[in-house]
């Protein structure tokens, strides 16, 4: 992600299809935090893992998720992407 001031974070929440969730930007502010790291002053590499226990992933819904995103420059511009990705859970 890129922006002129530079980056400040991105957030990102992962959530089921099947849960008709239909996340808002400022729903987002409260959101898991990707790790970042400046690759020019403008542009920074994003990347999010999702911690949980053996149990947790085996309770995760089988079928098709959506990522959402919101990235937030550090001159406070943000730039809200409601389906960023889309994933496959199967077993």
């Amino acid at each position: 992600m890129a922006d002129d001031s530079g980056v400040k974070n991105l957030r990102v929440l992962a959530w089921p299809a099947g849960s008709h969730l239909d996340p808002m930007a400022g729903e987002m502010r409260d959101v898991e935090e990707a790790t970042c790291k400046a690759t020019s002053p403008t542009t920074s590499e994003c990347t999010y893992a999702v911690k949980s226990s053996a149990k947790d992933a085996a309770a995760l819904p089988d079928g098709v998720w959506h990522v959402s995103a919101l990235a937030t420059a550090k001159d406070h511009d943000t730039t809200f992407v409601p389906r960023a990705a889309t994933f496959t859970v199967k077993r």
